[in-house]
């Protein structure tokens, strides 16, 4: 077989072993964190007093930011686990290692380009952040803290989802880093790409109310 990295072999073996035991497989294991917060995320969006009740609007939106960074660390953790089951050369490398290897493989023309996407994707992720702060990206409308309509900030005079817009650069640029494994990446972009889809019907079908009075209340204040 090929040659393993000793200093964290016990993390492959350990969730390898539990995929064997339980069935679950090594797909679902890497993204059944991310699915469950995409499922909080319509859940506060639809009934919002389900989600730290007690706590005060910003405590609520800290807790709101928790939970949808943790689905990062989630993915991030376990994607060198992923990737040495596609493919074994990854093995050799040190675990953290394995995500920055699998990149530097791939054809410079496509490393470049996955690169351009993930850049452009980062940045229309920041911008949205910048426009219209953290607050109000992470439903702060739902919490009770006091939200300001933004329409005429870049990027926001561009598109009305430009984080879900970097997001999806940024997910896509992982099926040109995984080019050497390209049908199994497609599965795992594809998964991710199916998530913010519905995270974006739900936000975009069920906020215009929340839409119309925060227009209401900019226009007032003109």
């Amino acid at each position: 077989g090929e040659p393993r990295a000793a200093n964290m072999d016990h993390i492959d073996d350990r969730l390898n072993a539990f995929c064997v035991s339980s069935g679950v497989p090594p797909i679902l294991l890497l993204m059944v964190w991310p699915c469950v917060v995409h499922f909080m995320y319509a859940l506060v969006w639809v009934s919002p007093g389900v989600f730290f009740p007690w706590r005060k609007p910003m405590a609520r939106v800290w807790h709101f930011r928790n939970m949808a960074y943790s689905k990062q660390l989630w993915f991030y953790g376990l994607l060198p686990w992923y990737l040495g089951l596609l493919d074994t050369a990854r093995l050799a490398e040190p675990y953290y290692w394995r995500i920055f290897g699998q990149v530097l493989a791939q054809p410079q023309l496509v490393l470049v380009t996955g690169l351009a996407m993930l850049a452009v994707g980062c940045f229309l992720e920041v911008a949205s952040f910048n426009a219209i702060g953290e607050a109000a990206i992470l439903y702060g409308c739902k919490f009770g803290v006091e939200i300001e309509w933004v329409d005429n900030k870049f990027p926001y005079t561009w598109t009305n989802h430009p984080q879900h817009i970097g997001v999806a650069l940024v997910y896509g640029s992982l099926l040109l880093f995984g080019w050497s494994v390209f049908a199994d990446m497609l599965i795992v972009v594809a998964w991710w790409f199916c998530l913010y889809f519905f995270q974006t019907l739900v936000e975009g079908y069920l906020a215009q109310d929340e839409h119309e009075a925060l227009k209401a209340k900019a226009s007032k204040s003109q």
